[in-house]
């Protein structure tokens, strides 16, 4: 077999002699109905040389190649290219046709031929008509969402909304010419035709890595990601992510990490801090419901499953007003559909995880798909499991009273330590699926199902039991005493959510996109020790030390979105949405005494309008745009105005800027902990202690893009109010005046830089290079007398991707250099006797940020070679040279014989980490 594909592979690429039956007539063969035709284990270039002279149809194929390929197809009343598809279905061979009518077969290793841009031989039929058609897949039969499409030597153009369709408005002629471009595909030209089917306008796309390099008979130029359309707005495939080096999973939001103005300096977090912003800032869109968390193991990469994403957007800062509820950025997630053409399966194989998907079509108007993947106990899980626990495990033996490092009773071991009996059965998994289901009832009509669940569980509890010598019982050696001590240390945390979509394409010139969604994030931790230690008259005692923490989170929300094309140069957008919250929040410490319980309830009903004008030419882009917010818990309506625009100097140089105000009124909370890092959690604003937060957005740049490079540069500010933390620092005091929930601060935090883009963006070899210079400040009277800076604040951020294509292999490098992150410091600690005789702990914290870590840097390299288009190994390398990043200082109370000390650990990231990934699929 390996054989025969090689000699096929060698007529396709090597004949000088292509035989090729070009009869090209004004008729479209897909109208061409073959009523019934029979052919049984006859060679392929027969059955194409009966069909010619009976139907007039034109073939181009290779002669030779297909003399070896004997087909079995009864064609009933069926087009020709659907009888071929299914009569080459199981072959190596791939059918199609072009412009010029031309039905062309040829092996699935060739890309389909650049178009001939000849006019039509005739006269137009149509004018200054406006046309609406589709955007897909050739292989899958996929939408492409947002893929562009224009009229060659005009201004009219277009965008495909969500389910890959577009209108063109005042097409000049049906004998004009079309091009369409989506990134990591390869750009599709397309002369129209009186007598092309307009009433089910489809333009088929090829993607740029389907085919072998050794086989392109014409090759395309692809961008491998894209960054200059809108402001602030990258643009990325997951077929591109899959090309960069990762810890163990092809990561979106990784990916995202190494552009400017993503901080990728917080290896504990996939969350996208974007130009100085927290992860809970940048909403997170998923088939159009909200995913609140987006982290597995302990973040080191995302909740997302590269299977099932077709498309990915992430908008740095002014963005448009149908996106609401965040301060920060937006990213924007289109899950598949599923295989519209065939079955199909494969998996995914690492040191990590396995993971499987499932696709295919259901009839002729549905599709679905599943993926799924789960974590094993492979080598790169434990390295990241133990890295992890080993802290925490630390952390919870701190929290006896006395302070001691060893547990309870101090410094531990001593004359118990050879008494006593430790057993400790640690275990942890993620998992994640997806699914969506797809159906078409008409042309104009499409209903889908998604579905998302993920889920992350820790277990590293720990039980213990010591035996000692009684005290007091009358003589000798005494009786033995028991103390048995359970450490839990349980953390579960996830998201699941869904969606029901159903949108329609009115006519020309609307659609409509209506959607209910229902999302749910929950965190559950258990960090505690629980003691059972004798009392008086032979009885126990039970003691409970340590934190309880539990939120929860649920999103109910309905929405309508509209688009009318009111013009070429005018495109109307408005919509409204209505969302129901309710958010439960408790932490307890020792004895589980509450210090915070929240059970918050709140509507939000929004409504926005904005208007997509081309003036000038088309040259002027703008977009002005209103969204108001009406918040029944502070019955107040919060409007938000916004504006983007660009400004075509020439064709090469552009100018860019947005202005607008947000609020967000769901929010994480950073809830201070100095001696064991912080930790966030999800409150409700109630316009009292935690206020609505409002940012008011200004970025203006430029970019100077070619044929081959882009240069591109932003400048930004945001104006943050009401910004919140909480501290227990304070809790002392708690008892005396000072409630648990009043330690909740507001303030103001101002945020500046610019970011800075050199693109390469073709060719064998191609990357970027990415440097943000940026200050983050806040003003929290309750922390400091003057501004300091951000947990997030990062001056200089540096980044290097490259990758290179050499024949099978695609080999790829990344470098990330980071100024040190800010943060608190313990400068001092004392012990106090308090009046039942026991002894407390307490220290005192440095300014508020006033010290950094050390520079941040790592250097991560891949290499994947792809045997088949079906089937490729990877190899990665993430910290190659072993750099040790600190991740957060540890700061414990170390007593010894009457004297306190203050002891300090740098707890770090990960080290030199190598991993393998095997991918395979069917189709």
């Amino acid at each position: 077999m390996k054989i025969k594909t090689f000699y096929i592979l060698m007529i396709l690429t090597l004949s000088v002699k292509i035989i090729a039956q070009e009869k090209t007539t004004n008729q479209d063969p897909t109208k061409i109905i073959i009523k019934d035709e029979f052919y049984n284990n006859i060679p392929l270039n027969q059955i194409l040389d009966d069909l010619t002279k009976k139907y007039q149809i034109g073939f181009k194929y290779n002669q030779e190649a297909l003399k070896t390929y004997k087909i079995t197809q009864w064609f009933v009343n069926e087009t020709v290219l659907s009888g071929l598809k299914k009569a080459l279905k199981g072959t190596d061979l791939k059918v199609y046709v072009d412009d010029g009518f031309v039905v062309n077969v040829i092996h699935k290793s060739q890309r389909i031929e650049k178009v001939e841009e000849k006019a039509f031989v005739g006269n137009p039929t149509r004018n200054n008509f406006n046309l609406s058609g589709k955007i897909i897949d050739l292989q899958t039969g996929e939408s492409l969402p947002f893929a562009t499409v224009i009229v060659k030597n005009s201004k009219i153009g277009s965008q495909t909304n969500v389910d890959g369709n577009f209108t063109l408005i005042k097409v000049p002629s049906d004998t004009v010419a079309l091009e369409a471009t989506y990134i990591g595909y390869i750009t599709r030209k397309i002369r129209l035709n009186p007598t092309l089917n307009y009433e089910n306008f489809i333009i088929e796309m090829e993607a740029a890595d389907a085919t072998l390099d050794e086989v392109v008979v014409s090759a395309e130029k692809t961008e491998v990601m894209k960054a200059n359309e809108i402001v602030g707005m990258i643009k990325m495939t997951p077929r591109n992510i899959a090309k960069l080096p990762n810890v163990g999973e092809r990561d979106p939001f990784r990916a995202f990490q190494l552009m400017p103005g993503v901080s990728a300096s917080n290896e504990s977090s996939s969350g996208l801090y974007v130009r100085g912003g927290t992860p809970d800032q940048t909403l997170v869109l998923y088939d159009g419901f909200t995913v609140y968390h987006v982290d597995h193991l302990f973040g080191f990469f995302s909740a997302f499953n590269y299977n099932a994403i077709k498309d990915i957007q992430l908008f740095k800062g002014g963005f448009d007003a149908k996106f609401g509820g965040r301060i920060s950025g937006v990213a924007e997630i289109t899950g598949k559909d599923g295989n519209k053409n065939n079955f199909n399966v494969g998996a995914d194989l690492s040191f990590l995880s396995a993971n499987v998907y499932l696709e295919a079509p259901v009839g002729k108007k549905a599709t679905f798909l599943v993926a799924a993947r789960r974590s094993y106990k492979g080598p790169l899980y434990n390295k990241i499991f133990k890295k992890f626990t080993e802290n925490s495990t630390n952390n919870t033996q701190q929290a006896g009273p006395g302070g001691g490092a060893g547990g309870p009773f101090g410094g531990g071991g001593g004359r118990f330590g050879s008494l006593g009996q430790q057993q400790q059965t640690a275990s942890s998994y993620f998992y994640d699926i997806n699914s969506k289901f797809t159906y078409r009832p008409t042309k104009k009509d499409v209903l889908s199902l998604s579905f998302y669940n993920g889920t992350d569980n820790m277990d590293n509890s720990t039980s213990s039991s010591f035996s000692f010598p009684a005290f007091g019982g009358g003589g000798g050696g005494g009786a033995l005493g028991n103390l048995n001590s359970s450490s839990s240390d349980i953390s579960t945390w996830g998201n699941s959510g869904g969606s029901f979509k159903w949108s329609r394409q009115w006519g020309e010139k609307l659609y409509s996109n209506g959607l209910l969604s229902y999302s749910n994030y929950f965190s559950n931790r258990d960090n505690s020790r629980n003691l059972t230690v004798p009392a008086q008259n032979n009885t126990t005692r039970e003691i409970k030390l340590g934190q309880l923490e539990d939120n929860n989170l649920t999103d109910l929300t309905a929405k309508l979105d509209f688009e009318y094309k009111i013009s070429s140069s005018n495109k109307l957008e408005f919509g409204t949405q209505i969302t129901q919250n309710q958010i439960k929040y408790t932490y307890s410490q020792n004895d589980t005494v509450k210090i915070l319980d929240r059970n918050d309830k709140g509507r939000i009903a929004a409504f926005y309008l904005q208007d997509k004008i081309r003036l000038v030419n088309n040259r002027l882009n703008i977009t002005p745009g209103i969204r108001a917010t009406n918040f029944d818990i502070t019955s107040k309506v919060y409007f938000e105005p916004r504006i983007t625009g660009n400004f075509n100097i020439t064709e090469k140089l552009k100018l860019k800027g947005a202005a607008g105000i947000y609020y967000q009124i769901v929010k994480q909370v950073n809830r201070e902990d100095i001696s064991s890092g912080n930790r966030n959690f999800w409150v409700l604003a109630n316009g009292t202690n935690l206020p609505v937060t409002k940012s008011e957005h200004l970025i203006a740049g430029g970019s100077y893009e070619t044929k081959d490079y882009l240069i591109d540069v932003e400048f930004y500010q945001k104006k943050n109010y009401g910004i919140t933390e909480y501290t227990l620092r304070f809790v002392p005091q708690i008892g005396v005046g000072i409630r648990a929930d009043e330690t909740f601060f507001n303030g103001n935090e101002t945020i500046k830089g610019v970011d800075v883009l050199l693109q390469k963006k073709f060719g064998n070899f191609n990357g970027w290079i990415g440097y943000t210079l940026a200050e983050a400040k806040r003003e929290v009277a309750a922390f400091s007398s003057k501004p300091y800076y951000s947990d997030q604040d990062v001056r200089h951020q540096f980044k290097v991707v490259g990758s290179y294509k050499y024949k099978k292999w695609d080999l790829a490098a990344t470098f990330i250099y980071s100024t040190g992150r800010p943060h608190t410091s313990i400068i001092g600690a004392y012990s106090v006797e308090v009046l039942d005789g026991t002894t407390r702990n307490f220290t005192n914290p440095s300014d508020k940020n006033a010290n950094r870590f050390d520079p941040y840097h790592r250097m991560d390299l891949s290499a994947t070679y792809n045997f088949t288009e079906k089937f490729n190994v990877g190899f990665s390398v993430f910290n190659v040279y072993n750099r040790t990043n600190t991740w957060y200082k540890r700061f414990e109370i170390i007593n010894e014989n009457d004297v306190s000390y203050l002891s300090t650990t740098n707890v770090t990231y990960l080290g030199f980490t190598p991993n393998v990934i095997l991918s395979w699929k069917l189709r």
